[in-house]
Order: C-alpha cells, then sequence, then structure tokens
C-alpha cells in the first residue's frame, strides 16, 4: 500500500467513515456458525470503526481489535470505552510478521475474524498462516468479503478471486460459508 493510499484510509476513517453497516441478521448468523461460549477470546482483524469487533464482543466474547490506523483505533476506543474490558483495541499492522509475533500470542484466541479486509492485503496466504498460528486448538476463522466476480468492474479491487479463495480456504480441518444475501457478501467459516 502506499503512503497517499494509507493517508487516504486515515482521513477516511478519522472522519468517521467506515464501510457495510453490521445488522442484526449479520450476527445472528455469526452466532449461528461460531456458538460463542463464556469466555472465549476472539481478534477482529481490521477492525476498522469497531462496529464488528463490538457486535463479536457482544455475543460474549473478550475481544481484541486491531487496525493498521491509527484512526481506526482511536475511533474504536472512543465509541466502545463502554465494553472495556471486554472489548480492547490496539493499533497493529497485521500484515507486518514481526509486529504480530511481537503483540499476539500464539494459539491464544478461539475466534478471529476478519470483515471486509482481506482483499485488500497483499499476501493472503501468509496472512492465513498468521491466523492459524494465533487461534487456539479448535478454533474458528470466519472471512466476510465480497467475491470479484458478484462486483461491477471498477469495484473488483474491493473483493477475492477464485483463487485467492483457494489459497485461503486450503488446509483447514473443516468449513463451510453462507451468504448475507443473494449475491452479497459471503462469509467463510474455517475451522481449526
Amino acid at each position: 500500500m502506499t503512503a497517499a493510499e494509507r493517508a487516504g484510509w486515515e482521513s477516511r476513517f478519522a472522519a468517521g467513515n467506515g464501510f457495510r453497516n453490521v445488522d442484526a441478521d449479520e450476527i445472528r448468523l455469526l452466532a449461528e456458525a461460531v456458538r460463542p461460549r463464556a469466555g472465549a477470546r476472539a481478534l477482529d482483524i481490521g477492525c476498522g470503526l469497531g462496529t464488528y469487533a463490538a457486535a463479536v464482543a457482544g455475543l460474549g466474547y473478550r475481544t481484541l481489535a486491531v487496525d493498521w490506523a491509527e484512526a481506526a483505533a482511536a475511533a474504536t476506543r472512543d465509541r466502545y470505552t463502554d465494553l472495556e474490558p471486554r472489548l480492547s483495541v490496539r493499533r497493529l499492522d497485521f500484515e507486518d510478521t514481526a509486529e504480530v509475533a511481537a503483540h499476539l500470542p500464539r494459539a491464544a484466541f478461539d475466534l478471529v475474524t476478519m470483515r471486509l479486509v482481506l482483499a485488500f492485503m497483499a499476501d493472503k496466504a501468509a496472512a492465513s498462516e498468521r491466523v492459524r498460528e494465533l487461534l487456539a486448538p479448535g478454533g474458528t476463522w470466519v472471512v466476510t468479503t465480497p467475491l470479484i466476480d458478484r462486483l461491477p468492474e471498477e469495484r473488483r479491487s474491493i473483493g477475492l478471486a477464485a483463487e485467492d479463495v483457494g489459497v485461503v480456504t486450503e488446509g483447514w480441518g473443516r468449513g463451510h460459508w453462507y451468504d448475507l444475501e443473494p449475491g452479497g457478501l459471503r462469509c467463510f467459516v474455517l475451522h481449526a
């Protein structure tokens, strides 16, 4: 990502602009897919303005929300102080292997979520491997993303291509997917 692109994201988040809102149906489907339990730990990667991380915390997870953009981490902290300590926030670049190793414990999370972020990562296979290292035994990774073949040409940069889906889903013990609406976002639920 270029410096100009990073500055654009920082400005976007600082202005309070996120992406698609989280609704009750999306959270209901997530809860059905992951069956939350008391005391479980979650990591929300690319938290943006924190709405999804707050919803995950609302399901009962002790949730750590991370984003590489300081404006996103600050907005999440400011918006959801009432959820502390169940929701904590850290500025962290998930694509930086050394930073992940230094600040996130291995095999510590029962749930890892990435909502509308994986398509923007340069190395999706490396991101998948980092997630595997962070998941506790039996943990679950939920990736919510548009798919390129469902998007108009001018928006294809925000979706996953079929080959990316193959890279990300390969080698998981079991999993399934569901759509949030016909022709809309797809949620991949992958179990370690």
